[in-house]
């Protein structure tokens, strides 16, 4: 029920009976807090930070907003093609042999990472432990 609806509600189900009603009350909420009490520790430095990174989030989005527009019309083309069955069939074929074209050089990729993830995720369990002493 909305909001404005239970007040319509309300309003009808009143007697007719003279009735005194109480004068409204304001509340004002104040915020108290001093500008010291309000900035934290570190705050000066996040500023700093942000105010060097700012120009190169704002090329980010100058570059990425393109690619963006043509992801989203790419989007709208696949949604449209994919009440094809025959655009279903040959998405299903090409993603299949796009699959089995990319598994050697995952499997190799994982060969050969795996042993240095091991080895971070060791000295990072290891440099929890000394640190936890």
């Amino acid at each position: 029920m909305t909001a404005l609806r239970k007040i319509l509600i309300e309003e009808e189900t009143v007697s007719t009976a003279p009735v005194a009603r109480a004068p409204a009350r304001l509340y004002v909420v104040a915020n108290n807090a001093t500008a010291t009490e309000t900035t934290k520790e570190g705050s000066a430095l996040k500023n700093i930070v942000l105010f060097f990174a700012a120009p190169f989030i704002g090329l980010a989005y100058i570059v990425l907003f393109p690619l963006a527009g043509l992801v989203a019309l790419a989007v709208l083309a696949g949604r449209l093609a994919a009440k094809y069955e025959a655009v279903r069939v040959m998405a299903t074929v090409a993603r299949n042999v796009g699959l089995a074209v990319a598994a050697p050089v995952l499997g190799l990729a994982y060969i050969v990472l795996f042993p240095f993830i091991g080895l971070a995720a060791l000295a990072w369990m290891g440099g929890r432990a000394v640190l936890s002493r």
